[in-house]
């Protein structure tokens, strides 16, 4: 990929970036600085002692704190839904990510609270000074320094906890480096993306530094003089600038994220795998679409969930990634009401192997990698008995897994994330690939695949698909059309050179 071609997709990155960070970030300091405030006034010496409170709002911060970030992030999509009306998107990344940035926050403030000097809180309780006196004249000047260390070191968390974002279409430089990085095995996009992360927290750190060594010169004396009334009125001359910031930012992120959300009723929002469904939509945006008054808004996901939640619900208005095998499967366990409207392309699986150059050569003692999906480990499975690797039980289905497997002839399995498995070829004997990994990985089934699927007859062809009653939407329509169109089929025929193959018409039930 170019520099031209990496330039939009970097800076587009940033922005999102800026605008998740910031605006979880600000509503991480709205809410964690009072929890933190509360875990130590409301603990044993504290001026609002109350032991049952301070056990819940400890349990509370311990389990915030405890799930790891993924887990989050797909545990909160009906929540967050709930509150911005919406699960993909930057704006739906935020919900999560102040969720996650608080309870890190508020033990971060609780630790900067603790360490201001008892002496000084007692004397300010000497001149008679009530909680809020304490609080907002000893406790939060002399832990200031502290508490935007400490915020800075947030920023810097959600930094990396906004890589993930990409699993609700939220984008940032890390959904730009797994995307593009990672799974098209773009190493320029990688290294420009880990570099530009790398600018962004070296800069969020120098400003925090700065910050705190400014703050900590103007601190002066730690006596109970009225140095805290000092220092405060000193922090005092800037807060014009200072409010002006507060203001400012957060509403300039704000606006960024509803221009970024916004589009008219006439635009048909698509959810998509990378490689090839969204190549294939971009080609018809730049090529079909316009011509035929149509416009696209085409978002990328990395999962294979949200993208028919989001259909549900009527976030999206389409989706392109997935065939009839794994629909069936999604609706009958999560209720949805998602159907096919147009084949649109096969990827066929494909056995690969780095260290042998014909299948003779698997055998016994030899570890072969599947993925770990339910649909396309059962088709990996049936991939490798059609050509007489491994015996599946009678009766197995399309969803076999490895308990299916009657006689695996001395083969051990290694079961991993679709997106994964190309890269432990170097680590296994062989790997049973899907056909869009493989295309990013620079492998051709029809070339470099011990064995492949047969295009004729397959189930597993990809379509684009709707919420159930949409079928006739005029946009689905025209855009069914142009998926079938003789230009995507050169495209697609040019493009992957038989790792992708058009399968163009209506989906058999």
């Amino acid at each position: 990929m170019s520099w031209s071609q990496m330039q939009p997709l970097l800076f587009q990155g940033f922005w999102d970036t800026l605008y998740m960070v910031g605006c979880s970030a600000l509503v991480a300091l709205v809410g964690g600085l009072p929890l933190g405030l509360l875990l130590v006034l409301t603990d044993k010496g504290g001026m609002l002692r109350n032991r049952p409170v301070n056990r819940v709002l400890g349990a509370l911060v311990n389990v915030g704190r405890s799930l790891p970030f993924i887990i989050l992030l797909i545990a909160l999509i009906p929540f967050t839904r709930f509150v911005v009306g919406q699960s993909v998107g930057s704006t739906a990344a935020v919900v999560p990510l102040a969720i996650g940035a608080i309870p890190f926050f508020a033990r971060l403030v609780e630790t900067a609270v603790r360490e201001v000097d008892r002496g000084l809180v007692e004397a300010v309780q000497a001149m008679g000074g009530g909680t809020p006196t304490v609080v907002f004249k000893a406790l939060l000047p002399q832990a200031l320094p502290s508490l935007v260390a400490g915020l800075t070191t947030t920023v810097i968390v959600l930094i990396g906890y906004s890589a993930m974002a990409g699993t609700v279409g939220g984008g940032g430089l890390g959904s730009v480096a797994v995307q593009y990085g990672y799974q098209r095995f773009e190493t320029g996009v990688m290294v420009a993306t880990v570099v530009a992360l790398i600018v962004v927290v070296t800069a969020v750190q120098l400003v925090g530094d700065a910050a705190v060594r400014l703050l900590t010169a103007r601190g002066g004396g730690h006596g109970a003089d009225g140095g805290a009334g000092r220092r405060l009125a000193r922090l005092g001359r800037g807060r014009t600038a200072a409010v002006a910031a507060a203001v400012v930012v957060p509403l300039a992120l704000i606006g960024y994220g509803l221009g970024r959300g916004g589009e008219d009723e006439q635009t048909l929002r698509i959810a998509a795998s990378p490689t090839p469904h969204a190549e294939i939509l971009e080609y018809v945006q730049k090529h079909l679409a316009e011509k035929e008054g149509l416009q696209l808004d085409i978002r990328r996901f990395n999962d294979y969930v949200v993208p028919n939640t989001a259909t549900e619900s009527g976030e999206v208005d389409a989706n392109f990634f997935q065939h009839k095998p794994y629909l069936d499967d999604f609706n009958e366990k999560q209720h949805t009401h998602i159907r096919p409207v147009v084949n649109v392309e096969l990827e066929p699986l494909g056995l690969y192997s780095r260290k042998e150059k014909s299948l003779k050569g698997i055998g016994s003692g030899d570890t072969v990698a599947v993925p770990n999906d339910s649909t396309n480990e059962g088709r990996a499975l049936h991939l490798l008995d059609e050509h007489g690797l491994i015996g599946l039980k009678p009766g197995a289905g399309p969803e076999a897994t490895l308990g299916d497997i009657a006689d695996a002839k001395g083969l051990e399995f290694k079961e991993l994330e679709a997106a994964a498995v190309p890269r432990a070829l170097d680590d296994v004997d062989a790997a049973v690939v899907n056909g869009n990994y493989a295309v990013d990985a620079g492998l051709n089934p029809a070339s470099d695949a011990l064995v492949a699927e047969k295009a004729e007859g397959n189930p597993y062809a990809n379509f684009l698909a709707v919420k159930d009653g949409n079928q006739d939407d005029p946009r689905i329509r025209k855009l069914a059309e142009l998926l079938n169109s003789p230009q995507v089929k050169k495209f697609i025929e040019d493009k992957y050179q038989g790792a992708i193959e058009p399968v163009f018409g209506p989906v058999g039930s």
